[in-house]
């Protein structure tokens, strides 16, 4: 089944991935975020919102789900003067950007688990004030996959065991049978 999860821990390998963006290794999701260095550049990956779309009434339950993998990419300048220290910080950050478009959208350990990218969306947030800014870009990218009837409660079944098979066969012939037996898990 393909979940939020998995694709939030495949876009954290994505973005590490022979140094795809400038944050190099420091790539964290919700549960390695505390072990953080405290250094800049760095990217906060997490999937804060799902939504599903049921296929009908007709059928098993299955859904067309949109998950936003919602990237945070922050980073720090040391201070200068006439407000060059921000902008340094913005263009480290729309750089930052599209490293991190170029290493997801057609990453393959994701493409083979989405239907597409149905759009994305982000915003650069840099404070002009203060001696060493630090300027936040959010990405939001959302990716579209399936999750089917397999994917959710199935009721339990008793393990099939063996088969018998009994043939009818015309008067006067020998009467064929077989018996399967099926090994013991």
């Amino acid at each position: 089944m393909t979940t939020s999860r998995n694709l939030r821990e495949l876009a954290v390998q994505g973005l590490i991935v022979a140094g795809a963006t400038a944050a190099g290794v420091n790539v964290y999701s919700p549960r390695t975020w505390a072990t953080w260095d405290g250094k800049y550049p760095v990217l906060l990956v997490q999937t804060p919102d799902e939504h599903g779309e049921g296929w009908g009434r007709q059928g098993p339950p299955a859904f067309t789900v949109t998950t936003t993998l919602r990237v945070t990419a922050r980073a720090q300048s040391s201070a200068a003067q006439d407000d060059t220290a921000a902008a340094e910080v913005e263009e480290q950050l729309e750089l930052m950007r599209e490293q991190i478009k170029a290493a997801l959208v057609n990453y393959p350990p994701i493409m083979s688990l989405l239907q597409q990218f149905p759009a994305f969306r982000s915003s650069i947030n840099v404070p002009r004030d203060g001696q060493s800014p630090i300027g936040e870009l959010t990405l939001d990218l959302e990716m579209e996959h399936v999750q089917g009837p397999d994917d959710f409660y199935q009721p339990p079944a008793v393990p099939l065991q063996g088969v018998d098979l009994t043939v009818e066969m015309p008067n006067g012939t020998t009467e064929p049978g077989l018996t399967i037996n099926l090994p013991q898990t």
